[in-house]
């Protein structure tokens, strides 16, 4: 038996968003698990300095993402004439990047001392992972940042896959000093 359209129950926000956040973080998930599987291992990655410069550069594709969102919001500004962010007169694309530009700092100011501390503790072995965790960071804030873009509802998959990069990337840097 099928419901006809006009009686059937729409899925609430809160639902939609939990929905959205479970795709975002299995989405998390299969990527650094494809990714790490196509990581090299470096065998000079039993040195501390060598695991921490591999995860100063595995932060490096967030960083490329952040810039890109700086340049958008500077050339959004460049082409709309909104050069005063202070007047008032802001587009919704340049107020929704500037919210994802904040964002993203943000993440990345939880995300960074993190990806270090599990690069410093953990043993070589593990750097591919690790590695795999700076270009999962990336992805997800591309999602949310197009997601944003979209609607404020279609961020949700990227601050759920930008939230469990974050916290495993905490979790394991904890059991990588705690034991």
């Amino acid at each position: 038996m099928t419901v006809p359209p006009d009686t059937a129950t729409p899925v609430s926000p809160r639902a939609l968003s939990l929905m959205l956040a479970g795709c975002g973080m299995a989405g998390a998930l299969l990527a650094w698990r494809g990714i790490a599987a196509l990581m090299p291992e470096e065998p000079a990655a039993s040195s501390m300095a060598v695991r921490l410069g591999e995860a100063a550069a595995a932060l490096l594709p967030g960083s490329f993402v952040l810039a890109a969102m700086i340049v958008a919001q500077a050339l959004g500004r460049f082409l709309a004439s909104a050069f005063d962010p202070l007047a008032g007169a802001d587009s919704r694309f340049l107020r929704t990047n500037q919210r994802v530009i904040t964002n993203t700092v943000e993440q990345f100011a939880v995300f960074t001392p993190a990806l270090l501390a599990l690069a410093a503790g953990a043993g070589s072995a593990h750097m591919p992972a690790i590695e795999a965790v700076g270009i999962t960071f990336a992805l997800a804030r591309l999602v949310f940042w197009g997601g944003y873009l979209l609607a404020p509802m279609a961020r949700a998959p990227g601050m759920a896959a930008t939230l469990a990069v974050t916290a495993a990337t905490w979790l394991a840097a904890a059991r990588a000093w705690v034991g």
